[in-house]
């Protein structure tokens, strides 16, 4: 029972950091975009995603050699659609400093992650060492 609980943890740590890492991809191609004319923001739902992940949205597998192999899995990026073009001066509904603040936001939460994961390795180490000591 405990190995599946840690199985759990790890596959959700590690599906949280690849969404980190599309995410970034994603505000990183905003950033980039932003003088092109016509160019609608995307958006990657982190938590969205996340929640359907926990609540153990079903997963394919194949049992059989001859069934057809799933594609590797792809974020859901959308397009933020409720924008109406300005007046004047600004080609699309892409912020500079808005997307900025979300990059710097999802690189501390990566990297909060990658912590929390350095220091439950950390515990898992003392757990094994000390074990042995006795």
């Amino acid at each position: 029972m405990g190995v599946k609980l840690f199985d759990k943890t790890w596959q959700l740590v590690a599906q949280s950091l690849k969404l980190r890492l599309s995410r970034n991809d994603v505000i990183a191609a905003n950033i980039a975009n932003v003088d092109t004319p016509g160019y609608r923001r995307k958006v990657l739902p982190f938590e969205r995603i996340m929640q359907a992940y926990m609540q153990g949205q079903p997963h394919l597998v194949t049992t059989n050699p001859r069934h057809i192999k799933p594609k590797p899995w792809q974020p859901p990026v959308t397009t933020e659609e409720d924008w109406s073009p300005p007046d004047e001066g600004t080609p699309n509904n892409v912020s500079l400093e808005e997307e900025m603040a979300r990059l710097t936001e999802n690189t501390i939460l990566y990297q909060a992650t990658v912590q929390a994961l350095i220091k439950e390795l950390q515990i898992l180490r003392d757990a094994i060492t000390e074990g042995g000591k006795g």
